[in-house]
């Protein structure tokens, strides 16, 4: 079997995930690692040539793919360099840290007819199947509205974190909330309607800009969602819970990503949902390989692959614009 020759572009804490998810999986094969910090370099590169520079690692490579594990900065000119020898690409999230970075990367994918896949790796896990098919099963009814709570202190000084957002703007929305609305979207099968927000720092944050985010979000099926998200809790441990109330019952997830169950209306009990095994950060960074690669050889879908992470991008872009004005933003 032919593989996927792929050059990782990016060689930070991501990055170094990418690679042994590359080297696990069967069907490809990294050919090259390209980082503007050669010292970033370490044992599980040894034997792999390393660029500091894209434009040589390309012309002396010859991929058939890109995974785009950089910073959300100036990506075009990545983007143009790819598309000169008409690379599909995956980008890690967040696309980009405005809205109108992100179109104009989109648009320019577009026009060359070019894959440019976003890296949501939540889509994949086993809760976010398994709520999926709970919905379309029909035992709790349609679902009608919705409370997702995540708060956190996130130490965003560990080694194995990336550091820009420490000193970014909004990083709770373009980093995390990106993950949670486009979930929002995924799971109940349809993008936002109107928004309202308001965004916050508390004084304790080690975060320059805001990390707190209060959200009423309106899909266009009817459902409205409750969303608090922080980055800063002043308590360690993780309080998730995603709740959605439905005509015959309620689901409930307490877990960021497992203990899922679900309660019909009359029940005194709730049923838990029986999840497949999974290693997070392994498993599901693979299915979205996978489906890169499919994705890949399906030649006229990269229109609508492309375009839809805007549809969760706006979602982010008008809780900003929201929060700004005091006013609720109509998509």
């Amino acid at each position: 079997m032919k593989k996927i020759k792929l050059i990782l572009v990016g060689y930070g804490p991501r990055g170094k995930n990418w690679l042994q998810i590359i080297k696990k999986n069967k069907k490809t094969e990294i050919i090259a690692i390209c980082d503007i910090n050669e010292k970033t370099k370490d044992k599980y590169a040894i034997d792999i040539p390393f660029y500091s520079k894209i434009s040589q690692a390309l012309l002396e490579s010859k991929p058939h793919g890109i995974i785009l594990s950089t910073p959300p900065f100036n990506r075009m000119k990545d983007l143009k360099a790819c598309a000169k020898y008409r690379l599909p690409i995956l980008v890690e999230k967040p696309l980009a840290v405005n809205f109108k970075e992100a179109l104009s990367l989109v648009n320019f994918m577009n026009q060359q007819k070019l894959l440019l896949m976003v890296g949501l790796n939540f889509r994949y896990l086993p809760s976010t199947l398994e709520k999926i098919k709970l919905i379309k099963s029909k035992k709790v009814g349609k679902p009608h509205f919705s409370k997702f709570i995540y708060e956190r202190w996130r130490d965003g000084k560990l080694k194995r974190l990336n550091k820009y957002p420490l000193y970014m703007k909004h990083p709770m929305l373009w980093e995390q909330s990106i993950h949670h609305f486009d979930l929002i979207r995924f799971i109940y099968n349809s993008n936002a309607k109107t928004v309202f927000a308001t965004t916050s720092n508390p004084p304790w944050s080690m975060y320059k800009h805001h990390t707190n985010v209060n959200a009423i979000i309106e899909l266009n099926n009817g459902i409205q969602i409750n969303y608090i998200g922080n980055w800063q809790s002043n308590c360690k441990s993780i309080n998730f819970e995603w709740r959605t109330d439905c005509t015959k019952g309620v689901i409930i997830q307490k877990k960021q990503f497992s203990n899922l169950s679900y309660r019909k209306l009359n029940s005194t009990k709730f049923k838990n949902i029986k999840l497949k095994k999974f290693k997070m950060w392994s498993d599901d960074a693979n299915h979205l390989l996978l489906d890169f690669i499919n994705l890949m050889k399906i030649k006229n879908n990269y229109i609508k692959v492309n375009n839809d992470h805007l549809k969760s991008l706006i979602i982010v872009d008008a809780c900003i614009k929201s929060a700004k004005t005091g006013k609720k933003i109509y998509l």
